[in-house]
């Protein structure tokens, strides 16, 4: 659909260089780790188009981000005070965040964190508040912030798998069905950067207060693991299935969400397992933009030097084929969870 090599994809932009997060609000807002942008497009197959907003990130290399509506996360700018729309994680320990009423061009840093580096985002609403939950790589721990941009105290057993092998830390977080999932990788001790490699990784359920659930996926096909999503009820035989796409070598694998069963790789209509290069970021597409029945994703091509971002669809899906190809559903379950993005219950803090 876009990227910043010339003719690689349908629209050419030059900001959309090493794309991490997205966040789908009435337009598609993607990070530009690589420009320190973010960029916003709308539309889907064959109609794609860059908005005008473009927003400038602080300190630059935004990785996660979340969409925000509500009236906490007050942030104040040039142009005045107002609750964020969009918020941003960075490696360099800044949660930044953006409103038009505030900055219409630039994001604003909310919090700071010396030494963290935040490789993920994720906003989760309770009946105690709304708060971000920013998995710092370097601490090996999940970081919870209230809507304050306050850090908030955690007790050491809150979002902690005690199980996880020492040599692995957070590499991103997701609020999936009233639970919160996170996704380890094997992080480097000398460069601090995910150590690639099939097997190398695990995702871990918790509750919304920070209780360990259970270990929901180990090793395997995992290969540090960065992306977490339900995928959409139109999505063929993978339809509800929980999605975890691997950074290291771009599979995107199927699990029943109820149990963590393995349902197998998403395929190709040729049988092969889909693989995305530098694959970061899953996002389900809207009647509006991509289309219900798709999934947007995001990939630093090239070693992280470019970008590409793109529309999955089962096979036999309408509409103008994307920039990667197109998954064939196989032969397995059809699980089917209820799914939201916020969930109920309280923090024990």
């Amino acid at each position: 659909m876009v990227s910043d090599v010339a003719g690689k994809a349908a629209v050419t932009d030059p900001k959309l260089v090493n794309p991490w997060g997205l966040a789908m609000g009435a337009t598609l807002w993607v990070s530009d780790a690589g420009t320190g942008t973010a960029t916003v497009y709308t539309g889907g197959a064959g109609t794609v188009k860059k908005a005008p907003t473009q927003v400038w990130i602080p300190g630059g290399t935004p990785t996660g981000q979340v969409a925000y509506s509500g009236e906490g996360f007050t942030i104040k700018g040039k142009a005045g005070t107002a609750p964020a729309s969009f918020i941003f994680s960075s490696p360099s320990g800044a949660i930044t965040a953006w409103s038009a009423k505030a900055d219409p061009g630039n994001a604003i840093i909310g919090a700071f964190t010396r030494g963290a580096d935040y490789k993920g985002l994720a906003v989760m609403r309770t009946n105690r508040g709304t708060f971000l939950l920013a998995p710092s790589f370097s601490h090996g721990r999940v970081h919870v912030f209230d809507d304050d941009f306050a850090r908030v105290r955690l007790s050491r057993w809150q979002f902690r798998d005690r199980f996880l092998p020492s040599s692995y830390s957070p590499f991103n977080v997701e609020v999936l069905g009233g639970s919160v999932f996170v996704a380890y990788a094997k992080r480097d001790p000398e460069t601090g950067k995910a150590v690639a490699g099939r097997g190398n990784g695990f995702v871990s359920q918790f509750t919304p207060g920070g209780r360990f659930v259970r270990r929901f996926a180990s090793r395997g096909p995992l290969n540090a693991p960065w992306a977490m999503t339900i995928a959409p009820s139109g999505f063929g035989t993978y339809r509800g299935a929980l999605l975890v796409g691997n950074f290291g070598d771009g599979w995107i694998n199927a699990y029943n969400p109820r149990n963590g069963r393995y349902l197998g790789p998403l395929r190709k209509a040729d049988g092969r397992a889909v693989a995305v290069e530098g694959l970061w970021d899953l996002e389900p597409g809207t009647q509006q933009n991509g289309g219900a029945d798709a999934l947007w994703f995001s990939a630093g091509i090239g070693k992280a030097q470019h970008g590409l971002l793109g529309l999955i669809r089962p096979a036999g899906a309408g509409g103008v084929p994307s920039a990667s190809a197109s998954p064939t559903p196989s032969a397995t379950a059809t699980p089917r969870p209820s799914h939201s993005h916020a969930p109920s219950g309280g923090y024990g803090y």
